[in-house]
């Protein structure tokens, strides 16, 4: 094994500023040697966060499926005290910082399928940007389960 990436669910939702998942990606990296990645919507990670693992870290991918608010209130994605660009920013700005490779991860769908997402992933420029259509998520979850 060379690689191990935290996901599913959102990793930095344990109540402790990323505490457990933060020990988790040092101990894959310093002990193991591991590549590390985490993908998680964004909202909970603090430069704090940063500043204690973001040496540990080599890649992380924060979930966007819409930058039009309404599309990501239907998707359920809103965050009701932030926007979610000013989230990619945020997080883009310290993984710049911290020196973690910034990756945004997007599922196409009925909502979001039209949308010109080109001017905004220009703006955050991503090492990459990864679409994944509806489809390719509900057959790996009927395959291999749910998440």
């Amino acid at each position: 094994m060379q690689k191990i990436n935290f996901s599913g669910g959102e990793p930095f939702i344990e109540g402790r500023q990323g505490k457990f998942v933060g020990e988790m990606v040092r101990y894959c990296k310093h002990e193991l040697g591991l590549s590390v990645s985490i993908v998680s919507n964004g909202s909970l990670i603090k430069e704090q966060w940063f500043k204690d693992y973001g040496e540990y870290l080599d890649i992380l991918a924060i979930s966007c499926d819409s930058f039009d608010e309404e599309v990501n209130i239907k998707i359920g994605r809103h965050h009701p005290k932030q926007r979610h660009l000013d989230i990619l920013r945020r997080v883009r700005d310290w993984c710049t910082k911290y020196h973690v490779a910034f990756k945004i991860n997007t599922v196409v769908n009925s909502y979001n399928k039209d949308e010109d997402m080109s001017e905004a992933i220009t703006e955050l420029n991503p090492i990459r940007w990864k679409d994944l259509p509806e489809e390719e998520i509900w057959f790996s979850m009927r395959k291999y389960g749910s998440p």
